[in-house]
């Protein structure tokens, strides 16, 4: 293992949103070793080993797995398929069976583990009517209790929403909320399954990653951390008004989406507007309202970023700032989303658009 002043952290999931933004906040204080299966890792000086989570030895060669054991001093495992509407094996395999080979990686080089999971295996209280869990959502509890019940020092990490960095809004990929309000932006979801004081709580990626980096500074494990904003996370209302301001400074047409209770929706509207749409088109919405699930909280997710981050940090932030920046970034995209709604191939790259553990 390596000396006290410099951890050598191994990370699963680096080429994501939220590893990649971990990278940027922990490779000037930690040397990185970052495992990917076919991504590039963008961060000079960080270590990269090809492998897969998925397989024995995390893929790599008995001698290589060896090594890795003895000098890694901490692990965070960020790797997952975010895909809300993904194949459920593939879900599986990677979100629970890839956490069971990390574990035994963990177990054999004795060091904690940090393991990301996401805000909603927290049990939600949601307004009535809302959408069954989705797979992601099930088999991201399922690999919660793995993990707890596994013998090690770990610390479980729930991220919200994650949306663009805090001060530009920028976002290495869209996410599959970025879709859902691309999809309310442009028209294409004039209706919403969410009721106007719904919550929908949305995290910056860099202000999630400031509370991981946090943690790991403070050497703190044992314990949960919602990263999350909690009681100031906003509402459906606020968040159809940034649109409408979005628009407006665009110079764009904007018909605010209607906002509608979940279980009316899935009873009259549903069934007769969605079957008379394209496939494609169908496609992407079915996946947008599965996603209003999580925009429809009755009362604030837990919050542990007082707890994290400085009170300085907490105190320059606001939640509505951060989203207005993350649409003021999605709307130059409208037209090249709606151009791929419009191709028949469109279905399969959607698919690629996903909700951050």
């Amino acid at each position: 293992m390596s000396g006290p002043s410099r951890l050598t952290v191994f990370l699963t999931g680096g080429a994501g949103v939220l590893g990649d933004t971990l990278i940027g906040q922990l490779a000037e204080r930690y040397h990185l070793v970052c495992l990917t299966r076919r991504s590039s890792i963008r961060h000079p000086g960080v270590e990269t080993l090809r492998g897969d989570i998925c397989q024995p030895r995390l893929g790599l060669s008995g001698a290589d797995y060896l090594a890795l054991t003895r000098r890694v001093d901490w692990v965070i495992h960020c790797a997952a398929i975010t895909r809300l509407d993904g194949h459920a094996e593939a879900v599986f395999s990677v979100n629970y069976q890839g956490t069971e080979q990390v574990l035994e990686f963990v177990r054999d080089a004795d060091v904690p583990l940090y393991h990301i999971s996401t805000a909603f295996t927290h049990p939600c209280d949601y307004h009535p009517g809302v959408m069954p869990s989705t797979p992601y959502e099930v088999v991201k509890r399922q690999a919660e209790s793995l993990v707890r019940d596994a013998g090690v020092p770990v610390s479980i990490f729930r991220p919200s929403i994650i949306i663009g960095d805090s001060h530009s809004g920028h976002m290495p990929m869209l996410q599959g909320f970025h879709l859902t309000m691309g999809l309310m932006m442009s028209g294409y979801l004039p209706i919403i399954p969410c009721p106007e004081n719904g919550r929908v709580d949305v995290i910056a990626r860099d202000v999630a990653a400031a509370g991981i980096a946090s943690a790991l500074d403070q050497r703190l494990i044992g314990d949960d951390y919602f990263l999350s904003n909690g009681p100031q996370a906003l509402d459906i209302r606020t968040l159809l008004d940034l649109m409408c301001a979005e628009m407006q400074d665009q110079g764009k047409p904007f018909q605010r989406p209607r906002c509608m209770n979940p279980d009316i929706y899935e009873r009259l509207v549903r069934p007769v507007f969605l079957p008379a749409l394209e496939e494609n088109i169908r496609a992407a919405l079915g996946r947008a309202t599965q996603l209003c699930r999580y925009a429809s909280l009755l009362q604030p997710l837990p919050s542990s970023l007082e707890q994290l981050l400085p009170a300085r940090r907490l105190a320059m932030r606001s939640p509505r700032q951060e989203l207005a920046l993350t649409l003021a970034r999605l709307s130059p995209k409208l037209s090249a989303m709606q151009r791929m709604l419009r191709t028949p191939t469109s279905g399969e790259r959607h698919g690629e658009l996903a909700m951050e553990a």
